[in-house]
């Protein structure tokens, strides 16, 4: 078994608590942006999905645009594995990038033959627990729940912090939430190997278009990038995507 099949599942058969479902009498007293973001994704009830197993295409930024198509796998608070078909008949990128209980790694072959990215360590774990707490606000808000064990910051009437727990730490997200809900911009605090010097720098993106699944919605369309705030962000985005497929993972399906 692979890297990325053997990480794949033991994301999906990670311990984690007896499954709940949700109460929308738990976001009283939450600060307003979280408490329409989560009453509009989530309808009472519903079980608290620990993980997600998603499809998405797109296109990424690799000196060129390229199409993309990949799957997902992402739990909240121990990782995911993204793995993608980047390219075409041409020019054709095969590879993960993942997080699970073995650390971090980025590793991609051209044509499925010929490594061309190959990175682990503690910058790559960095890196990846940031991306892990923006996704998982993105794409699994069972895990953006008090039950769940995140807790909340108000900022303003559109803006609040969630603080998720991580594999090494909880690491805080800015999130923008529209007046119907739903969620206009996520940022993180994420390593960037690649600045100068390497270190945090602001990464996420704008949300475009919602997605549903069983009733639970979540970020379906968006551009991501690094440079938040700074003029040259449109210039920084380097990932466009469209949601194709949502499903959820609890301790009763496994």
């Amino acid at each position: 078994m692979n890297l990325t099949d053997a990480t794949w599942e033991a994301l999906e058969r990670s311990a984690a608590d007896p499954v709940e479902t949700f109460d929308a009498s738990s976001l009283a007293g939450l600060p307003e942006p979280a408490q329409r973001l989560l009453s509009a994704a989530i309808p009472d009830g519903s079980p608290l999905a620990t993980a997600v197993e998603l499809e998405m295409h797109g296109r990424i930024k690799l000196g060129v645009w390229l199409p993309f198509t990949a799957r997902q796998v992402l739990r909240a608070g121990v990782g995911f594995v993204w793995a993608p078909v980047v390219g075409g008949r041409i020019l054709r990128f095969v590879g993960a990038d993942l997080l699970g209980p073995d650390g971090a790694r980025m590793q991609f072959r051209l044509h499925d033959r010929i490594t061309v990215v190959d990175s682990s360590g503690p910058d790559t774990e960095r890196s990846a627990a940031g991306r892990l707490a923006a996704e998982t606000a993105a794409w699994l808000p069972q895990a953006l729940t008090p039950q769940a064990g995140a807790t909340w910051q108000g900022l303003d009437d559109e803006h609040a912090t969630v603080s998720l727990p991580g594999p090494s730490g909880s690491v805080d997200v800015d999130v923008t939430v529209d007046g119907a809900g739903a969620l206009a911009e996520i940022l993180v605090r994420r390593w960037n190997d690649s600045a100068k010097p390497p270190g945090l720098e602001l990464f996420g993106g704008t949300i475009t278009a919602t997605f549903e699944a069983d009733g639970i919605r979540i970020a379906g369309e968006g551009r991501v990038g690094w440079e938040r705030g700074a003029p040259t962000q449109d210039d920084a985005v380097f990932f466009e995507y469209t949601v194709t497929s949502a499903s959820w993972l609890t301790d009763t399906e496994r």
